[in-house]
């Protein structure tokens, strides 16, 4: 069989070439397929938004810093940045006051709609300014008894409370949201902060210069709501770098002291509470991969989805640093959480309010470098460290009668003074300013 193939095939290839000498054909070439198309960024899937409005007013005091490395980037994957603004004084500048920008945060698909509804920059760095102002704790008002220091306001843009280790995540399409891709790099944005302000920062557009980070000066590190939730997760890890620079440290957390667990009535509604913070634990695992409080992780075995729980961080595992802790009792962002659960308000105050009379007793389960300050009107203000009416007109008055500010009150504890000014419920003892 095989001799006749052969020659069938010798006599196949001598036909209908009129003589002419035997040509090998052409390799078949199989085309190669096209590659698949890359899942597009959430900013390109989303048909939504055109041009983000800034989270931040347009200003001069303060100048904007392009943070450099290729993980230093917001959710759409710009370049993160900064704001910063030089000491006034020579003396000032062995102080830091570095602030970390709140506005709430999204895992997965309830990003689109973070997004779709959210109308500002803090998924992207592509609308900020160039410049900046800010009132409150940044104030350049004569009546703010901050000392003078050089100042940093980090820019909020990776939903994920300066805590993602992970880019290009692939959120999954639904019946109304399309497949999409998204980053979360907070981690690696403020670490990237930490490194541009130990070689140096220099704004953009070179007028601005900040010297090297250490010496033995005030490094104060603040954040509100969301960046609040920076403070509890990044505050040890923080302290530590700056005191290994020769600083010493202050935390300051503003609006994010939620009623932790054990202080919310025994019922099905905190096993409902308790459910969706695990859940919503496990997801930021998977899409985040976040960093978090190295001890609290460590200790807490049993429920370590508490760990992304700050009011439970903040008094019980802050040990490299002294820590203030500002919270309306009527936070009506983050009590909304719990009423949609079914809370009333007082009970959502009560839960808040005894949390903190805990932390202020220093029971936590580890021993703080000193017993958290404690400032807690019942004024309805989510967060209150960037705002006139918060900083300079809410006050509480104190055991003995004396009417304290918020200004007030962290100056105190700058000068390392017990303050604990919690109101009462209902209330008696603040004076909420316009």
């Amino acid at each position: 069989m095989r001799s006749v193939i052969i020659v069938i095939a010798l006599s196949l290839s001598a036909c209908g070439g009129g003589g002419s000498p035997e040509q090998t054909p052409p390799p078949i070439v199989t085309p190669t397929p096209p590659a698949p198309p890359e899942t597009p960024l959430f900013s390109e899937a989303l048909d939504c938004v055109d041009t983000p409005e800034s989270s931040v007013v347009t200003g001069t005091s303060f100048k904007r810093v392009t943070l450099s490395g290729e993980n230093a980037i917001c959710n759409d994957g710009s370049q993160a940045i900064m704001f910063i603004q030089r000491a006034a004084t020579v003396a000032g500048e062995q102080n830091w006051s570095i602030n970390f920008q709140g506005g709430g945060g999204c895992i997965g698909e309830d990003c689109a709609a973070r997004w779709c509804s959210g109308g500002d920059d803090r998924m992207t760095s592509s609308s900020a300014p160039n410049g900046s102002e800010f009132e409150g704790i940044f104030s350049q008002d004569q009546a703010n008894l901050r000392p003078d220091a050089n100042k940093v306001f980090l820019h909020y843009c990776s939903s994920d409370n300066f805590a993602g280790q992970r880019s290009d995540v692939i959120i999954a399409a639904t019946d109304t949201v399309p497949e999409f891709r998204i980053h979360f790099q907070g981690a690696n944005i403020l670490n990237a902060a930490m490194d541009s302000l130990e070689l140096g920062a220099v704004s953009d557009d070179g007028t601005v210069s900040l010297p090297p980070l250490g010496g033995s000066g005030l490094f104060t590190i603040s954040g509100t709501s969301a960046g609040c939730g920076a403070v509890s997760k990044q505050g040890d890890r923080l302290a530590t770098r700056a005191k290994g620079l020769g600083h010493t440290t202050q935390l300051i957390c503003d609006g994010n002291f939620t009623p932790d667990i054990p202080f919310l009535p025994d019922d099905d509604r905190r096993d409902t509470v308790a459910a969706a913070i695990e859940s919503a634990w496990s997801d930021r695992n998977e899409n985040h991969d976040p960093l978090r409080d190295e001890s609290c992780v460590e200790l807490q075995t049993e429920a370590p989805w508490r760990c992304d729980v700050p009011s439970y961080v903040l008094a019980n595992h802050i040990t490299e640093s002294p820590i203030f802790v500002r919270m309306d009792l009527g936070d009506p962002t983050i009590s909304n959480n719990y009423i949609n659960n079914g809370y009333t308000a007082a009970e959502f105050a009560s839960g808040v309010r005894d949390g903190l009379i805990s932390a202020s007793q220093g029971t936590g389960i580890e021993q703080p470098m000193a017993i958290p300050a404690i400032f807690a009107p019942a004024c309805g203000r989510h967060v209150a460290l960037f705002s006139t009416a918060g900083f300079f007109n809410t006050s509480i008055s104190d055991d003995v009668g004396a009417v304290q500010t918020l200004n007030d009150a962290l100056d105190l504890y700058a000068q390392g003074l017990p303050v604990t000014l919690i109101d009462t419920i209902p209330p008696s003892l603040s004076s909420c300013g316009n």
